[in-house]
């Protein structure tokens, strides 16, 4: 069975996973892995839409926020523009488990409902997650501080909250989409992370197994 769990970044989609590895005989595979894969063999020149937040990154942080709080809409079309490139590896990835007979767990930003959607030939079961919290900087600075191998662990508090801010407009429209194509959103606000796996499992019909399952790239 394909299983997906899609959602902004920041909303616990990766910790939730690892948790549901830990525990289900299923292996986990994140979007950002099949995307890190097209950024090696890819050129921006080629495949311009593949490195837009690689561009965004490299601006001024001032600027990045900037954009954040005042044109998240820009951000999200950009987000979308930079999935559908990563989604067309990861459609072919999830053929290949499909034609192999084995279960996995796709997780990731690039888990769009309007992608899914197009899955109908594939048996699949999915699960898109948010926060819409008006307290959501303080989970992202939580994580950040009790994960060392954070990206974000040297962000400004400033920085933290802009992030805040785009992922809870991403999550209205993720939550919308996922509404509209009639797939499971799950409000993430005032739950944690941790805890979380069991019901996300639930909802996906992951069975519980005595081992679990690594996936080989």
């Amino acid at each position: 069975m394909i299983y997906l769990l899609g959602g902004p970044p920041r909303v616990g989609k990766s910790i939730i996973s690892n948790e549901i590895r830990q525990k289900y005989a299923v292996s986990v595979v994140s979007t950002d892995s099949l995307g890190a894969v097209l950024e090696s063999i890819l050129i921006p020149e080629t495949a311009p839409d593949l490195f837009i937040f690689a561009r965004f990154n490299e601006m001024p942080v001032a600027d990045r926020v900037k954009l954040m709080v005042d044109d998240p809409a820009e951000l999200i079309d950009s987000l979308m523009k930079e999935s559908r490139v990563v989604w067309k590896a990861v459609e072919a990835f999830i053929r290949r488990e499909k034609d192999e007979g084995r279960d996995v767990l796709i997780e990731g930003v690039a888990v769009l409902p309007e992608f899914v959607s197009r899955l109908e030939d594939i048996a699949h079961r999915v699960v898109f997650i948010g926060n819409q919290g008006n307290k959501h900087n303080e989970n992202i600075k939580k994580f950040t501080e009790e994960n060392k191998h954070d990206w974000m662990r040297s962000a400004s508090d400033q920085y933290i909250s802009a992030f805040a801010m785009f992922v809870v407009r991403m999550s209205v429209y993720i939550e919308q989409e996922a509404h509209k194509y009639g797939f499971t959103y799950i409000e993430m606000d005032g739950e944690l992370f941790w805890g979380m796996a069991e019901k996300i499992a639930k909802f996906l019909g992951v069975k519980k197994e005595k081992h679990t399952s690594f996936l080989r790239l």
